[in-house]
């Protein structure tokens, strides 16, 4: 069990603060220490990338812990650092101002920090669907990940998953220059986001409910969609995204000038458009306090019947029904 004032706390900060773009933030402490290691090992291919990704788990981890275990109340503020989607709902929201203001070159600029595509050519609807993509692909990694490993491991798993999504992020390509590199970074980011990326999707789903949009149509958008995606997870959150705003995300981006095909999710019910974004950002908010109203649940059954009560109460449950 781990302690879910933590957890407030941490939301409580994202909510005030977002995140802030500081020299010694500790996500970018982690990117620092995996291009030491790149410049050592890069050559080596497949292993010089499982060096790197161990070497960074391991040290980053330590470093983290050490910092803890000499001030307890540190936990708080890395899981606040590692969680960020109100930074991006808030980054997102920039986008639409820009194009809602009729400034296609600034919208596009503004994007660029969130998505990795190349965004210099991109149309108004384009844009959009890069934003609303992001919105949706990252509640997984910006929220319901973090959360997740850490209700299930406390500070050293989270601090893990966190390394791994990172490395992911920076090396997990499918372009020549990081096929091999970055093979073990992507593997263990598809690990480590399998549960979470599902769960981001029905509390997606969820929040559309209570934001009276279609949930069933987002529900059956991902069920029948989500696997389209080149990605094991980032699909389950795209097309319940889809599915719920009536739209269509997918489809061809560029990356590092070469043209890339997606899969394609949700039917095209309408032009995509600038409000798009906003109820996609409302949507991301709205699934983020689901998720949260979850774990505080799970928290309170974990404290009252602990691990082996519980395990012990829902085998007896089963055997009740299966005896009835």
């Amino acid at each position: 069990m781990v302690p879910p004032l933590n957890v407030l706390l941490a939301y409580g900060l994202d909510l005030l603060l977002g995140d802030p773009q500081l020299r010694w933030h500790p996500v970018r402490l982690i990117g620092d220490l995996a291009l030491i290691w790149k410049r050592l090992f890069f050559p080596w291919g497949r292993l010089g990338g499982l060096l790197t990704l161990l070497l960074t788990v391991l040290l980053y981890t330590a470093m983290v812990y050490g910092l803890v275990w000499l001030l307890p109340p540190l936990e708080a503020v890395f899981l606040y650092f590692f969680i960020a989607h109100q930074a991006l709902a808030r980054e997102a929201e920039k986008v639409a101002v820009a194009l809602k203001a009729a400034d296609l070159p600034l919208a596009r600029y503004r994007l660029s920090f969130i998505v990795g595509r190349d965004t210099s050519c991109l149309s108004v609807s384009g844009c959009v669907r890069a934003a609303v993509e992001t919105v949706a692909e990252n509640f997984t990694d910006a929220f319901v990940g973090p959360l997740f490993w850490y209700l299930l491991g406390g500070l050293p798993a989270v601090t893990l998953y966190k390394c791994t999504e990172t490395l992911d992020s920076m090396f997990g390509y499918r372009t020549p220059r990081y096929q091999a590199f970055g093979f073990f970074p992507a593997r263990a980011d598809d690990f480590f986001n399998f549960l979470p990326a599902r769960l981001a999707g029905l509390f997606l789903v969820l929040a559309a409910w209570s934001s009276g949009l279609s949930w069933k149509r987002a529900l059956v958008t991902m069920w029948r969609e989500a696997r389209r995606h080149d990605s094991p997870n980032s699909g389950f959150t795209e097309a319940a995204m889809a599915g719920a705003l009536g739209i269509e995300l997918g489809g061809e981006v560029v990356y590092q000038g070469k043209r890339f095909e997606k899969g394609r999710f949700g039917r095209p019910l309408k032009e995509r458009e600038v409000e798009d974004i906003f109820r996609a950002t409302k949507l991301l908010k709205r699934a983020a306090l689901w998720w949260l109203l979850f774990i505080f649940l799970l928290e309170v059954v974990l404290w009252r019947f602990g691990y082996p009560h519980l395990i012990a109460l829902i085998t007896n449950g089963l055997k009740g029904v299966l005896t009835a």
